[in-house]
């Protein structure tokens, strides 16, 4: 009796057991059906090709604007100022009268000198033609050349003294800003104004770390201000001059360049960024910046094999090396799986990872090569940290 239970017990729970594990079986391959009728994820992202680039590694730094012909004019002499002849900011010509200190003491003192001077060269000549006569001594004459020489000296001092009183500009160009006025008095080696002569060009000044090779004479240096974008061409200037000792404080070399411009264009004393090269160039990769992610592992881009199941790609992760950050073009070292015309992704390539199916969509026609990283690409930035 007791095996007739059991046996009917365990048949029952095979029963349960089977029934149970037929409906798993076919929910399992409705679920596989129902994933098959869906397609496979993808995404659509712009494809670039890889090219070539030629690269100047170059190092920036800071300079200096300097006025070719530049003068600070101040006064030697104390004293009341009688006229002002130019405005602040104004143009003003070689020779000019900027400003007029009184003289009126030392015009009064000339002519008394000018008349003593006619008086000792007449008794002079009279001194002469009695001397010539027997009627005068040697000393007689002497002493008439002593009292004349003594006379010009005097008005010799006095025509100086009215020349210091009496400010001209010793060169064409502009004035900068004063604020004096007639009546008021000034004392000795007061600042009047800045003279900045129009030479056509300016000069920059600028130090190199000794680290790096010497800048030749002649060579081309690219001039941008602080402000400007990294893809904005900046001024050609050519190297003038390098100094001939290396700075001991911060151990570098200066280097002075001159560039065909107007001060206009930058003033005197105006901070700018110069660029310098410092190697010979050398082939790299380019991409599109956007074509370059960023991870705990490093950069990376993602190559586009085509996919053999149909017109589409799949996504294959590789690693690479940046030469240079650009705005719009970021240069990669040549090989390590990557080179020219291969098929990367480029807008959208951050929604991408390794295996995933891509379409393409058409990239705007834009310009994938050039001749020289330098337009496009920022140099190697040097800032006052790190220059040793």
């Amino acid at each position: 009796m007791n095996f007739i239970k059991w046996s009917l017990t365990i048949a029952l729970c095979l029963t349960i057991f089977g029934g149970l594990a037929a409906y798993k079986v076919a929910e399992i391959r409705r679920g596989i059906a129902d994933a098959e009728a869906y397609p496979e994820q993808s995404e659509v992202v712009e494809q670039a090709l890889v090219t070539t680039s030629e690269y100047i590694p170059a190092i920036t730094v800071m300079a200096e604007v300097i006025a070719p012909k530049r003068l600070d004019i101040r006064n030697e002499l104390a004293g009341e100022i009688t006229a002002v002849n130019f405005r602040s900011g104004e143009f003003v010509q070689q020779g000019q009268l900027l400003l007029q200190m009184d003289i009126a003491t030392e015009q009064a003192n000339l002519e008394a000198a000018r008349a003593r001077a006619e008086l000792s060269r007449l008794v002079l000549n009279r001194s002469k033609e009695l001397f010539n006569s027997n009627l005068a001594s040697e000393e007689e004459v002497d002493t008439a050349v002593s009292q004349l020489t003594s006379a010009q000296a005097e008005i010799a001092v006095l025509e100086r003294t009215i020349e210091k009183k009496t400010l001209r500009a010793p060169f064409s160009g502009r004035v900068g800003i004063h604020s004096f006025e007639a009546g008021q008095y000034l004392s000795a080696n007061t600042l009047i104004t800045s003279l900045v002569g129009s030479t056509g060009e300016i000069w920059v000044d600028f130090q190199i770390p000794q680290f790096y090779p010497q800048l030749p004479i002649g060579s081309a240096v690219t001039i941008k201000t602080i402000n400007n974008r990294s893809n904005e061409n900046g001024l050609q200037a050519i190297i003038l001059a390098e100094n001939t000792i290396i700075n001991a404080g911060n151990r570098s070399r200066g280097y002075r360049a001159s560039l065909n411009s107007n001060l206009q264009t930058y003033p005197p004393q105006t901070i700018v960024n110069i660029s310098a090269s410092v190697a010979p160039a050398e082939s790299v990769l380019q991409v599109p910046s956007v074509s370059v992610q960023y991870d705990p592992l490093g950069s990376y881009v993602f190559l586009l094999r085509e996919d053999p199941t149909g017109n589409s790609y799949r996504a294959v992760r590789q690693q690479v090396k940046i030469k240079q950050v650009g705005s719009e073009f970021t240069l990669l070292e040549a090989g390590a799986g990557l080179k020219a015309g291969d098929h990367i992704a480029s807008a959208g390539a951050f929604k991408l990872y390794e295996g995933i199916k891509v379409f393409t969509a058409e990239r705007p026609n834009r310009s994938t090569t050039s001749k020289s990283a330098k337009s496009d690409m920022p140099a190697d930035t040097v800032s006052a940290r790190e220059v040793p």
